[in-house]
């Protein structure tokens, strides 16, 4: 295929802090495709300089360049990249199988549009940049930690559920969301903390929380 010859660029956050940056460079070091980083200039309010805006059409960080080809929008990224590097020749992001396939999926969509008050309370920099301990979570956050917990305590321990035994970008993408809490001291089931620290310790997520940042957090 001649568009897998192009070049990649990846455009992302300077802080190495955002899930969205996180699930895409996983999902290329997973392909194991040779890709550069670039730091995009946020301007505030903004975002990307207009340039940049206009060829990824929303304008946001994550974004992929592949020659003349700009794509934003992490979940976007992650399918382009599945679809353009198929199974089995490559590691499949999303599972082939519909149903685990569906379950990721619900996933990677769900720990991206809900549990906004939980992530801003608990925001991604805390899980990179030491800090004190945090005030304790306001009712509504607590409530939406509390949901992650449960579901991600049911998605783990019960196979009729079809998540995905087989590692995909869902359990990355759980992992990231569940360590908001791991890392600012919440208490969570051991069936949690096992699976957060063995996705840790996969290769290409390794990686990305080694890489160097900035000594200060954003903000």
């Amino acid at each position: 295929m001649w568009a897998v010859a192009e070049v990649f660029t990846l455009y992302m956050d300077a802080f190495w802090a955002s899930p969205f940056d996180f699930s895409v460079f996983v999902a290329l070091r997973e392909k194991q495709i040779e890709f550069g980083v670039a730091r995009a200039i946020l301007r505030s309010g903004q975002g990307l300089p207009a340039g940049i805006r206009q060829r990824t059409v929303t304008g946001r960080v994550p974004a992929l360049q592949h020659g003349n080809f700009w794509l934003s929008e992490s979940l976007a990224i992650v399918e382009y990249l599945d679809e353009l590097y198929p199974p089995p020749a490559s590691t499949a992001l999303i599972p082939t199988q519909p149903r685990q396939r569906a379950r990721a999926r619900q996933i990677m969509a769900w720990v991206r549009t809900e549990l906004m008050d939980l992530r801003r309370q608990r925001p991604s920099w805390r899980i990179l940049y030491p800090a004190p301990p945090p005030e304790p979570l306001g009712q509504q956050a607590q409530r939406e930690a509390d949901e992650l917990v449960e579901a991600a305590e049911r998605l783990l321990t019960s196979p009729d559920l079809d998540f995905p035994a087989e590692w995909c970008m869902a359990h990355a993408d759980l992992t990231f969301v569940l360590l908001r809490l791991v890392r600012t001291g919440h208490e969570l089931p051991a069936v949690i903390t096992d699976f957060v620290e063995q996705q840790l310790h996969r290769p290409s997520v390794a990686e990305y929380f080694a890489h160097p940042r900035p000594p200060n957090p954003p903000g």
